[in-house]
């Protein structure tokens, strides 16, 4: 156990890219804004997610870093959260064979099955808020195989992008960016699981499957260069933004999602039952 005392922040410098803080037992870290930012009380997106941020105000107390980002959002950042994450910590990558490529094409739309379906691993909806493309589920060390998606109103629209074209084109227009990505693993974290993997599987140079999601990725700093992390998950989301299939859906539809070949997501809508299987 360590005393409170030492959890206490004894100052905190604005740096150009970067808040110093230093507690009141000595020891110090640097954090950089961008790594602030994303770790906020509500995560943006990448689309919208700044490598250059920089607060309009950063200010301390005991206990924790506050800062106001433009336009005039409020976070906080506690002094035992900093703690926890002043220092690099390497995530090991956990291998998902069951993943490798279920469906012969990553999805398809086919008429729902007149009976029930018990099946399934669980159960959730997506209702107001819009769902990030991503892989579902991935704070599980055996990420879900199939994904099935079904709307109760009529057009319900869905999101899906091809994850393995997506980080095949990336491989071939940004190959530094692409084997930095693929080669440091990203840990994802919801409730009591975490689970670390790679974000693309790859066997005789080619990519056979893939994992993100960017709403669940862990705030842990799992690599020395952060920088380049955001970059490189920033050109990806834009390759997959460029690759987004938009497709409707009616009630009666069945989607089935390959969710090792596939990112699928969501606008803001009135409620989608989501299945994993």
């Amino acid at each position: 156990m360590h005393p409170a005392w030492m959890y206490a922040l004894k100052s905190a410098q604005r740096l150009s890219r970067a808040v110093r803080v230093e507690w009141e037992d000595g020891l110090s870290a640097q954090f950089t804004y961008v790594w602030l930012r994303d770790n906020s009380q509500r995560r943006p997106s990448l689309l919208h997610l700044d490598l250059n941020a920089k607060p309009q105000e950063v200010d301390y107390s005991d206990g924790k870093l506050s800062v106001v980002w433009p336009p005039f959002l409020p976070s906080s950042y506690s002094s035992r959260f900093l703690r926890d994450h002043s220092c690099v910590k390497p995530a090991q990558n956990i291998s998902c064979p069951s993943t490798k490529k279920v469906l012969t094409v990553p999805w398809r739309i086919q008429s729902r099955p007149s009976f029930e379906d018990n099946s399934h691993m669980a159960t959730i909806e997506w209702g107001e808020r819009a769902t990030e493309h991503g892989t579902v589920w991935p704070h599980f060390e055996k990420v879900p195989s199939i994904v099935t998606v079904e709307t109760l109103t009529p057009n319900g629209k869905v999101h899906l992008v091809d994850a393995v074209t997506a980080l095949t084109t990336m491989a071939q227009t940004h190959p530094d960016l692409f084997s930095f990505l693929s080669s440091n693993p990203i840990e994802y974290e919801h409730g009591f699981f975490k689970a670390s993997h790679n974000v693309a599987a790859i066997q005789d140079n080619k990519v056979i499957s893939a994992v993100f999601n960017n709403e669940l990725r862990s705030s842990e700093i799992t690599v020395n260069c952060l920088d380049l992390l955001y970059r490189s998950l920033k050109t990806f989301n834009r390759i997959c933004c460029e690759m987004m299939h938009t497709i409707y859906l009616n009630p009666g539809d069945l989607l089935v999602v390959d969710n090792s070949q596939t990112f699928v997501g969501a606008p803001a809508q009135i409620l989608i039952p989501f299945d994993e299987s």
